[in-house]
């Protein structure tokens, strides 16, 4: 008796090399189905020369040896996942779809096709714009916070595009794709190569935490990896230290503000003026958003209580804020041109 014919194929990588080898050149990895004597191939972003490619390791699947560098075991981890995952689809498409197995069918899993997907092939970063968008025409957040998830997005491409990570094009990635330790490796970029803060890291990582959990809940994540995913915001550690607590450079003093003041009360340019009273006006009622105030209807005062009544953009909550005789001034003076800013 002869051995039974395989239900599904499985998955081994490849070095592409041509003919006639440069030894100082690093070729690209490939990911190899044979089905009735039909070869399917898939390229990587994987990169490696001939002397750092074992094709007996991993079981014959294919290694990268260690002497590729410090990269090697994460390329090894990253390259094995993704056989792992298309042999585990090809096993499940076997049992739901006995006899049904083409080479068409394996070439469409090795493509990620959305027959092979529960993701159904969605690109994560037009998911996550597309999220951000619902968002912002349901008025759910502000146009800042639109601007600003966009523009992390656009820096999360740019990850992919610079660490070779995108599965199917150098930026893109698929929703099913996103990994706990692909934002690892993204905390890491932006830590060591865009020098960014963990307070800047965490709001990058807000827009791209709230698409995974939306995900999940479309069936699109496994819901173990997008927990793990909701826990990569990093714990910022609070610090007593005089260091920290001395005077950071970023804020006026008493005797700049006062400057600053003198400066309005001298000032010949009117537009400049204008500006000038826009920020004494949000220091003196409680510290609005300079967009709160370009946005502020005289229906949001009551003079007689002496407040301002106003739904914030940030926040898409009514404040009441009580205004000082400053803020009252100014606001006079928007109104009737013949009243100062600070007249008694």
């Amino acid at each position: 008796m002869g051995r039974p014919k395989r239900l599904y194929s499985l998955g081994k990588y490849r070095l592409r090399t041509p003919k006639v080898v440069d030894k100082e050149k690093a070729y690209p990895v490939e990911l190899e189905y044979t089905w009735n004597r039909q070869v399917i191939r898939k390229t990587t972003n994987v990169f490696v020369k001939v002397a750092d490619w074992n094709q007996n390791g991993n079981q014959g699947r294919g290694e990268i040896r260690a002497s590729h560098g410090g990269e090697s075991k994460r390329l090894n981890q990253l390259l094995l996942a993704r056989v792992d995952r298309i042999d585990s689809q090809l096993a499940e498409y076997s049992e739901k779809h006995p006899n049904q197995i083409t080479a068409d069918v394996v070439s469409g899993f090795l493509a990620d096709k959305p027959l092979a997907r529960r993701d159904q092939g969605k690109d994560f970063v037009e998911f996550t714009l597309e999220r951000l968008f619902s968002d912002y025409a349901r008025n759910r957040i502000g146009r800042s916070r639109y601007e600003n998830g966009k523009s992390c997005m656009n820096i999360f491409q740019t990850f992919l595009r610079a660490t070779r990570q995108g599965p199917y094009r150098s930026d893109s990635i698929y929703v099913g794709d996103m990994t706990p330790e692909l934002l690892d490796s993204y905390i890491s970029w932006r830590r060591e190569i865009k020098q960014n803060s963990d307070a800047a890291i965490n709001h990058s990582l807000t827009p791209i935490l709230k698409a995974c959990a939306y995900a999940c809940e479309m069936g699109m994540m496994e819901p173990a990896v997008t927990a793990r995913i909701q826990d990569m915001h990093i714990v910022t550690k609070v610090s007593l230290s005089e260091e920290e607590a001395e005077f950071d450079g970023k804020s006026f003093s008493k005797e700049q503000m006062a400057a600053l003041l003198e400066y309005y009360k001298t000032c010949t340019e009117p537009r400049r003026k204008e500006f000038l009273e826009m920020f004494f006006f949000a220091f003196h009622a409680c510290g609005l958003r300079v967009v709160d105030v370009m946005t502020l209807q005289w229906g949001h005062v009551n003079f007689e209580k002496k407040e301002l009544r106003k739904i914030m953009i940030k926040t898409n909550n009514r404040h009441v804020i009580p205004l000082t005789e400053p803020a009252l001034n100014i606001l006079h003076r928007w109104n009737v041109p013949d009243v100062g800013m600070y007249s008694t």
